[in-house]
């Protein structure tokens, strides 16, 4: 949990990015709910390694993005938006001169659409088995020369 004065820091950051011009180009209905958004997605980058918002890398806005933002009850048809305003708000702060690396951060951020999709999505990814299934007469994989079903299947 970031201090009362990194929160105060990402509020006031937020407020600022939200009451100028550059969320615009985004849907009313995604506008209405940008400060939730954005406060969450700044405060769990800080939170991952207790840094203030300046100092975040590439990991943490990654880590917040796919992580707690995308746990947020947010309209299934406005998800897709979501990585570009967490992208929009790190290019804002650079060109403030709040954040070193924004832009490149922000255009990571906009890249990560489908993966936050399918966090968001809250379904997980069917496992894949990554080698063949070993039959009962096939060669025992421990290499004792004996068939599967007279050597290890039996363990």
């Amino acid at each position: 949990m970031p201090s009362a004065y990194t929160h105060d820091k990402i509020e006031n950051w937020v407020s600022d990015f939200c009451q100028s011009d550059a969320p615009s180009r985004f849907t009313h209905r995604l506008r209405e709910i940008a400060h939730e958004i954005l406060v969450t997605f700044l405060t769990a980058a800080c939170d991952l390694r207790d840094v203030d918002p300046e100092d975040v890398e590439e990991a943490d806005v990654k880590a917040a993005l796919l992580g707690p933002v995308a746990r947020l009850k947010i309209p299934d048809d406005l998800k897709p938006e979501v990585p570009g305003l967490c992208g929009a708000l790190l290019v804002a702060l650079q060109l403030e001169g709040r954040l070193g690396g924004g832009s490149a951060m922000g255009a990571f951020v906009s890249a990560l659409r489908s993966a936050f999709q399918e966090a968001a999505s809250g379904r997980t990814k069917p496992l894949v088995r990554a080698g063949s299934k070993i039959g009962r007469n096939d060669p025992c994989p421990c290499g004792s020369g004996k068939k599967y079903k007279k050597c290890c299947m039996r363990d």
